[in-house]
C-alpha cells in the first residue's frame, strides 16, 4: 500500500494530528541539537577565556621570578618568597606551581597539603592532554597549554612556561598555572537543562499554536471547498433538471403535435355527430344525458390537447410593456360570472405605482386564469378570494389567496409539478404551466397556507 493511498484512507483530523506530531518531533530534535550546539559553543568560548586568563596570570608572575634570578637572589629565597606569595591564589580559582626540571620535582605549589618539594608523579593524577586531545607523556618537558579531566568529571586547564635564567646558572624552572572550570561547566550544564526545557515548552506551544492555526485554516478551506462543491452540485442538479425539463417538453411537444393532428379532426367529427344526435326528437331524456356526457368528454379531450400545446409553447415577450393590473382586470372580468355562481367575495388591491413590464401577455393571462380557477374551485361557497399586487424591490409581487383547508405537505411541495393533480378529472397541466411560464420570465412561484388561507405568491422581475 502506497503512502498516498494510506493517507487518503485516514480522516482529516487523523492526518492533521500525525502531521502535528511529526512536525513537533522535527522541531524538538532541531531545538535540542541547536541547544547542544549553543552550549558547546559557549563551553569552547569558556575554554578560550580560561586559556587567556592563565596566560595573563603567568605574564604577571614570570617577569618577577626572572628578575629575581637575574639579580642573583638565592634560589631557596626565591622559592620561599614565591610560595608565600602564591598561597593566596587558591581563592581566586587558580593553582600556581613551580617545577624544577633538573630534579623533576615540584618546588612550589599554591594548593598545599604536601611537603615541598615532591616528585612530579604526585603532581597531577590521571593523564594530561594537549588541546588537540593527544596525551602528554612527560608534563615536565611540556610547554604550552594542556588540559585534564578531574575526578569529578570536570576540566582543568594548564599552562606551562620556561623561566629565563642566567647563562652561568644551572636553574631550569617551569612556571605553571591551572584553572578548574568545574563551576563554570556545571553552570553551563544547568543552563543547558533550562535551555532544553524552555525550548521544549516554547517549541511545543509554537507547534500547538501552529497546529490549531493550520487546523482552523484547514477547516475554513474545507468549508470553502464544501460550499463550492455544494454550489457546483446544485448547479449540476439544476442543469440536469433543466435538461430533463427540456427533454420532457420536447417529448410532450412532439406527442401533443401528433395528437392534435391525429385526434382533433376525429374529435370534431364525433362532437358534430353527437350534437346532431342530441337534437334528434326520437331520443329519450336518459339517452340525451348520455350523449351530453360523451360530448363533455370530447370537450375535455380537446381542452387537454390545447393545454398540452400551451404548456410546450415557448415564452415570447411582447414588444410593448404591459401592466399586470390590466391583465388582472381582464381575467377577473372573465371569472366574474363563475365567482358569482359560488357566491364568492373578491377582495382586490391594485398597485398604482407598479410599472408596466415586458412579458408574454397571452401566456401570463393564462397563468392568471389558471390561478384564479384553482382558487375558485378550492374555495368553499360563500368564501373569500383575495388578489393583491405590490411593488417590491426591483420586482412585482402578486398574491392570490383563497379560503380553504390546509394542503398536505406533499401537495404543497408538488402542486406546480408537471401532471401532478388531486382532481379526479384534472390534467395536472394548469399549475405546471403557471410554474414554467413564471420561471421563464425570471420569476418564482410559491404555495403556502396562512391563517386559514391558501396563498399563491408570484414574484416577477421588473423588465421594462
Amino acid at each position: 500500500m502506497s503512502l498516498k493511498s494510506l493517507i487518503q484512507k485516514q480522516k482529516p483530523l487523523t492526518v492533521s494530528l500525525i502531521s502535528f506530531l511529526l512536525m513537533l518531533v522535527v522541531v524538538v530534535v532541531i531545538g535540542l541539537v541547536g541547544g547542544r550546539h549553543i552550549i558547546d559553543y559557549l563551553q569552547g568560548r569558556m575554554v578560550e577565556h580560561g586559556i587567556s586568563h592563565n596566560q595573563e596570570v603567568l605574564s604577571g608572575l614570570q617577569p618577577m621570578l626572572e628578575r629575581s634570578l637575574q639579580d642573583g637572589v638565592a634560589t631557596p629565597v626565591i622559592v620561599k618568597n614565591f610560595q608565600e606569595f602564591i598561597e593566596h591564589a587558591q581563592p581566586f580559582g587558580v593553582r600556581l606551581f613551580l617545577i624544577d626540571r633538573v630534579r623533576n620535582v615540584v618546588i612550589a605549589d599554591s594548593r598545599g597539603g604536601e611537603s615541598l618539594p615532591y616528585p612530579m608523579s604526585g603532581f597531577l593524577p590521571g593523564p594530561v592532554r594537549q588541546l588537540s586531545g593527544e596525551a602528554i607523556a612527560d608534563l615536565s618537558r611540556w610547554r604550552g597549554s594542556a588540559w585534564r579531566s578531574t575526578d569529578t568529571g570536570s576540566v582543568e586547564l594548564l599552562l606551562l612556561r620556561d623561566l629565563a635564567a642566567p647563562k652561568d646558572s644551572d636553574v631550569q624552572w617551569v612556571l605553571g598555572v591551572s584553572s578548574d572550570l568545574s563551576e563554570l561547566l556545571a553552570l553551563m550544564e544547568e543552563l543547558h537543562l533550562h535551555l532544553d526545557v524552555v525550548l521544549l515548552i516554547t517549541y511545543g506551544l509554537i507547534g500547538l499554536l501552529g497546529f490549531l492555526v493550520l487546523r482552523w485554516v484547514g477547516r475554513r478551506y474545507e468549508s470553502s471547498l464544501e460550499q463550492q462543491v455544494a454550489a457546483r452540485t446544485l448547479e449540476l442538479e439544476q442543469a440536469h433538471e433543466k435538461l430533463l425539463d427540456q427533454a420532457r417538453l420536447a417529448t410532450i411537444g412532439q406527442t401533443a403535435s401528433v395528437l392534435a393532428h391525429e385526434m382533433r379532426n376525429p374529435l370534431a367529427s364525433i362532437k358534430l355527430a353527437l350534437s346532431g344526435v342530441s337534437r334528434s326528437e326520437g331520443l329519450g331524456d336518459r339517452e340525451k344525458q348520455r350523449v351530453e356526457l360523451v360530448v363533455g368528454e370530447v370537450d375535455r379531450l380537446e381542452a387537454m390537447l390545447s393545454q398540452t400545446l400551451d404548456y410546450v409553447r415557448p415564452v415570447v415577450r411582447d414588444e410593448v410593456a404591459v401592466a399586470l393590473d390590466d391583465l388582472l382586470d381582464k381575467v377577473l372580468a372573465l371569472e366574474e360570472g363563475l365567482l358569482a355562481e359560488k357566491n364568492l367575495k373578491l377582495t382586490r388591491v391594485k398597485c398604482r405605482q407598479c410599472p408596466a413590464i415586458r412579458m408574454d401577455s397571452e401566456k401570463m393571462q393564462q397563468v392568471l386564469l389558471n390561478l384564479l380557477k384553482n382558487a375558485r374551485e378550492a374555495c368553499p361557497d360563500g368564501g373569500e378570494i383575495q388578489v393583491s399586487l405590490e411593488n417590491g424591490i426591483d420586482q412585482l409581487v402578486l398574491t392570490i389567496a383563497n379560503q380553504g383547508q390546509q394542503l398536505p405537505e406533499d401537495v404543497q411541495e408538488h402542486a406546480y409539478d408537471f401532471f401532478f393533480t388531486t382532481k379526479a378529472k384534472g390534467t395536472g397541466l394548469g399549475l405546471g404551466l403557471v410554474k414554467r411560464v413564471v420561471e421563464e420570465h425570471g420569476g418564482s412561484v410559491e404555495l403556502s397556507f396562512e391563517s386559514g388561507m391558501i396563498v399563491a405568491i408570484i414574484v416577477l422581475p421588473m423588465i421594462s
